[in-house]
């Protein structure tokens, strides 16, 4: 992956970091709640007749104990996705800064072609860009694609449908292709988000534990 590849994707990890350690006090507050509730109703039996109320409060003490894993996991549910999202937004809105950078977002657009060219067979290839991006690309394009895939003769298309940047690659046959759209890379990001943000869910878990 390339250097400017690795700063992008670099992001996640950081940001998702970030937020889980931010939301997970909300988590682990509410979890020291359910603890008080049951000492405090266990307690209470514990004044009565200890005999005669000790069906009831392993019955209480499974409800609760129920309540409380079905809570902590619809927390976890809920916090898992709104990490996502959060990271998500943040990604996209410095993608979005990214193309404001000209030099360095033309060199970004320039790895991904190297990158889909080293992934796909010989043959000719199809770059697919907005056509902002297209526009601002034509000039200079066949020194960029010399350098990105030289050797392999690299036509430029619009995309058929709406991509705030970013590029697709595919074969000219259309049989293969790349997406490196900024809407294709969040699309697979996302899971990779909530499994980085799951692990650190269970983490912070376990050592609460």
């Amino acid at each position: 992956m390339s250097q400017h590849s690795e700063k992008l994707e670099g992001l996640l990890n950081a940001q998702a970091m970030a937020l889980a350690d931010q939301h997970l006090r909300k988590a682990h507050d509410a979890s020291e709640q359910i603890g008080l509730e049951l000492q405090a109703r266990l307690r209470k039996l514990e004044e009565g007749e200890e005999q005669r109320y000790q069906l009831e409060a392993e019955r209480l003490c499974r409800q609760i104990i129920q309540a409380a894993k079905l809570r902590m996991d619809s927390e976890h549910d809920r916090l898992r996705w709104a990490l996502a999202q959060d990271v998500l937004h943040e990604v996209a809105r410095r993608l979005q800064q990214l193309t404001q950078d000209a030099p360095r977002y033309h060199a970004v657009l320039q790895d991904y072609l190297a990158e889909a060219a080293q992934a796909m067979p010989v043959g000719e290839l199809v770059a697919e860009l907005n056509p902002r991006d297209l526009d601002a690309l034509r000039p200079r394009w066949d020194e960029l694609a010399a350098q990105a895939a030289p050797g392999r003769k690299v036509e430029l298309a619009p995309l058929a449908e709406h991509a705030s940047g970013g590029m697709r690659v595919r074969s000219a046959d259309g049989r293969l292709r790349v997406d490196n759209t900024f809407e294709g890379r969040l699309a697979r990001m996302q899971e990779e988000v909530l499994g980085v943000i799951m692990d650190r869910l269970f983490n912070q878990s376990g050592n609460a534990a």
